[in-house]
């Protein structure tokens, strides 16, 4: 008879539950709520751990691309050999040396034909691009050049010149018949290194020839001729004269009168 009634009220009990267990209802006008569902598994049940997404590689960065890289410009070989100066202007010399004459010069960006060098390979001999007809040297140390340079043939050195002989006559006038004493002078110049030999004369009513005497030029440049010293003229017409007798013939004469 308990056993009947335990089992009576067993039912009645569930059923009341069941009765009171809430409904899940949908929100108006939405979706309904959201069920979760708790799944029993081997080691004893409840939510699995969650699943972690997928790992996607990263997107690829934009790389730009390469840039076309100019070619370096190919500098013809000339067809000549040629020589310019590096970033200064350069002296053009007569002689291969700085003990020769400046004669003119190469300005940045003239270009020179190049027509030979000198047996020591330090200086080229060169055609000046401003006048064809002046040839002089340019310092290879100072200047670039490009072209058969294996080619260019050797130059002989020239030889220097005297380009100038200067005479000056000094005459202290007393009286025709007296001692009327003179003094003469003189000056040469040259281009380049030279040795030169000379005498003094005199022309006229009264003459002298003097001995020979040698003037060493290292450079060009310009050296004063001794002065013979005092001699003595009547009245009279007469020429004193610088005779140069090497490495040329040449004279230089100065007409002077007493008085």
């Amino acid at each position: 008879m308990k056993l009947k009634i335990f089992s009576f009220l067993s039912v009645l009990l569930i059923f009341t539950l069941a009765c009171n267990l809430p409904t899940a209802s949908a929100p108006k006008g939405g979706a309904p709520p959201a069920v979760t569902v708790i799944v029993a598994t081997a080691e004893g049940g409840g939510n699995p751990p969650p699943q972690q997404p997928p790992t996607m590689p990263p997107p690829p960065t934009n790389t730009p691309p390469p840039t076309n890289t100019p070619l370096p410009t190919l500098t013809p070989t000339p067809s000549v050999p040629i020589a310019w100066p590096k970033d200064v202007p350069v002296n053009c010399r007569y002689g291969p040396g700085t003990e020769w004459l400046v004669v003119a010069g190469l300005n940045v960006g003239d270009t020179a034909v190049i027509r030979g060098q000198n047996a020591s390979g330090t200086w080229w001999y060169v055609q000046h691009p401003a006048n064809p007809n002046l040839y002089c040297w340019a310092a290879k140390s100072v200047t670039d050049a490009a072209g058969n340079l294996a080619a260019v043939p050797i130059q002989p050195d020239p030889q220097a010149l005297i380009t100038d002989v200067q005479v000056h006559v000094d005459v202290q006038y007393n009286a025709c018949g007296g001692p009327n004493p003179f003094d003469i002078s003189g000056s040469i110049t040259t281009n380049g290194p030279l040795t030169v030999t000379y005498q003094w004369e005199v022309r006229g009513d009264t003459e002298y020839t003097l001995e020979e005497d040698t003037l060493q030029f290292n450079k060009a440049g310009t050296q004063d001729v001794a002065n013979p010293g005092a001699y003595h003229v009547d009245c009279g017409d007469y020429r004193a004269i610088l005779h140069i007798l090497s490495p040329i013939d040449k004279k230089e004469v100065k007409p002077f009168s007493v008085p």
